[in-house]
């Protein structure tokens, strides 16, 4: 659409005008060089001809005068007409060649110049063919031709009557020079005068040229300067009222067509703007390449939330923005925080390996995390330390987008740049993540909202605690993935002792009570390595992950010693209370899973067996000789 948009006027840096007038004034100057050329030439060469001509006359004429004197046998008075012929206007020198065969014939001239001068004289003599020799300088100019008689039978008188030859022998040869600068002057007369009518030609032909054209260039100067300014990118410009017909409607058509596209691409920013955010500090000015940036960014946005609807978790929606943040706006460096606003707590979704980020808030996000305090973008480049917890070095800058998810949860992306190009770019693409982030909240709220209905599914609800689903659910499904990459367990059975005559004597509501305390003692006691699942009445099943005998043996003496502390009242009557524990370990102990939960269950009936208020190990002695093919 772009390509189409831009046209090539750029190059045009000079008027209109003035182009076409250079163009008409060089083929014309051309075209009068041209023709003052061939004059110039033709000029010349008539001058030539007309030296030519005369020097055939005068040779002919000679030929003529010498055959008479010939006849009447004055032979010898040739000199005095000679002289007189050479005394004419424009004639040099004139001479007379003989040739050998005449010498032979009649005797050597009387007047002893009638031999050949130079080389010339001897080649025509010799050839038979006339030479012309033209010698030019910058103050004259001269033709000499020589000249070839020839014997022939077709004369008047017949040379052959008279001459001892041959027909068509050589008898001699008339040299003459004359002088052409008259001609040369005149030729150069005659091409001043041809020039100067051709230029005041020329010139009439360029003012007239220049008064018609001037409305159609001038017109044609204004639309382009006007589309020029159109294709920088603004579209208030119009185009001058031209003066003729046909451009007074070329220029309303223009503007027409600009301000149709002002109010369309105007409305196309303004509407779709509002759709997608107006990105920050958009440096492209240009509204046709701004509409096209953000249907670019509609089309991406819509494929992204077609792609979300199909995810089943909420993890693959999160790896979906994480992509778009990675790929498609090229934010090399940030984090991705879940915020959990009932327990004030926090969770990393995504975080990038090249820089740590500038704070890690787990408890109370609302007193320390500025961004969600406030429901405000956090930018480090605002004020100096705008957010008091975060620890970015001098050199980072860092920005803070918090978004609401719905009551219970919200989002907070940590973004870190290295540079002020970084932070540019970064600003720049802000209102496009709010917008990516506003259509993952109606998917990722429903995705919430489904783990929450699962989670109160797997929750027990007196205690809190995991119900016996939940374990199904993990040792079918997390279970096996964890194996594959050598997780080992520790397995707990605990039992509450004598757990039946408090129901019976206090009744089942001090026993929920005090199967509530427990709860809290062992979730006190647990780390994130473990979770604790309500196996069913009193009976608890605690499961640790890639426990050492060290650490298994003080988590279920501290629950043992722990709990026997605690001290209930019931009915004006006070007591304490005491747990029985048995454990076991996979795959240390067996390989197989529901084995082990029941080596722990075998332990802690062995416990209550011995006394109750005991911690004990799976060993296999434990195993009756009746047990050993149960289990």
């Amino acid at each position: 659409m772009i390509s189409l948009y831009k046209f090539n006027i750029d190059g045009i840096s000079m008027n209109s005008n003035k182009k076409i007038t250079i163009i008409i004034f060089s083929m014309v100057t051309l075209l009068t060089i041209l023709i003052v050329a061939l004059v110039a030439l033709g000029s010349r060469q008539s001058g030539y001809d007309s030296a030519k001509k005369r020097a055939y006359l005068t040779a002919d004429i000679v030929k003529k005068s010498l055959t008479t004197h010939m006849v009447n046998g004055n032979m010898n008075q040739r000199d005095v007409f000679l002289e007189s012929i050479n005394d004419l206007k424009d004639i040099n020198d004139l001479w007379i060649i003989r040739a050998k065969s005449v010498s032979e014939q009649f005797g050597e001239s009387t007047l002893g110049n009638e031999y050949p001068k130079d080389a010339i004289d001897k080649k025509v003599l010799d050839t038979g063919k006339e030479e012309i020799v033209i010698s030019e300088s910058f103050t004259n100019a001269s033709l000499r031709i020589t000249i070839p008689y020839t014997a022939s039978m077709h004369d008047k008188p017949n040379c052959l009557s008279c001459h001892n030859a041959k027909e068509g022998e050589v008898l001699g040869a008339i040299s003459l020079s004359f002088d052409i600068e008259e001609d040369r002057i005149a030729s150069i007369s005659i091409l001043l005068k041809i020039i100067a009518i051709i230029t005041i030609f020329l010139i009439i032909i360029l003012f007239y040229i220049v008064k018609r054209i001037k409305p159609y260039t001038s017109s044609f100067d204004g639309i382009t300067d006007v589309l020029k300014q159109v294709h920088e990118g603004d579209y208030s410009v119009r185009a001058k009222q031209g003066v003729l017909k046909e451009d007074k409607e070329a220029s309303l058509w223009v503007n027409e067509l600009i301000e149709k596209l002002e109010t369309v691409l105007t409305g196309i920013e303004k509407n779709l703007t509002a759709f997608v955010h107006n990105r920050s500090t958009n440096v492209n000015n240009d509204k046709l390449l701004t509409a096209q940036e953000i249907i670019k960014d509609i089309s991406e946005i819509y494929n992204y939330k077609k792609t979300i609807e199909t995810d089943l978790t909420k993890e693959d929606i999160y790896y979906r923005l994480t992509q778009v943040l990675k790929n498609k706006l090229k934010i090399e460096d940030f984090y991705i925080f879940e915020n959990d606003l009932i327990k004030d707590e926090r969770v990393v979704i995504y975080s990038t390996n090249n820089l740590k980020a500038c704070c890690h808030i787990n408890k109370n996000i609302k007193e320390h995390c500025r961004a969600e305090r406030t429901d405000t973008i956090i930018l480090s480049e605002n004020f100096s330390e705008i957010c008091r917890v975060a620890n970015c070095k001098e050199n980072n800058h860092y920005i803070c987008i918090p978004f609401l998810i719905n009551d219970q949860k919200s989002i907070t992306i940590h973004i870190i740049c290295k540079d002020e190009n970084c932070l540019k770019h970064t600003k720049y693409q802000i209102g496009i993540i709010k917008k990516y982030l506003e259509e993952t909240k109606p998917i990722l709220e429903s995705r919430m909202l489904m783990d929450v209905l699962r989670e109160r599914n797997l929750i027990d609800g007196l205690t809190g605690l995991y119900n016996r689903k939940y374990l199904d659910e993990f040792i079918e499904k997390k279970m096996p993935i964890e194996v594959s990459k050598g997780t080992t367990y520790a397995i707990m059975f605990l039992d509450i002792d004598y757990f039946k005559m408090i129901n019976d004597t206090y009744g089942h509501d001090a026993g929920d009570a005090i199967l509530q305390k427990l709860s809290k003692t062992m979730k006190s006691s647990i780390s994130e390595n473990e979770f604790i699942i309500r196996f069913g009445g009193e009976e608890f099943l605690i499961i640790m992950k890639n426990p050492t005998e060290e650490s298994a043996l003080n988590l279920a003496t501290k629950i043992n010693n722990d709990f026997s502390k605690l001290v209930f009242t019931f009915n004006n009557e006070s007591f304490s209370k005491t747990v029985s524990i048995g454990y076991a370990f996979y795959p240390t102990d067996t390989d197989q899973i529901w084995k082990c939960i029941k080596y722990a269950d075998l332990c802690l009936y062995e416990a209550k067996e011995t006394g109750r208020n005991k911690v004990i190990r799976f060993r296999p002695e434990l195993l009756k000789n009746n047990d050993k093919e149960k289990y």
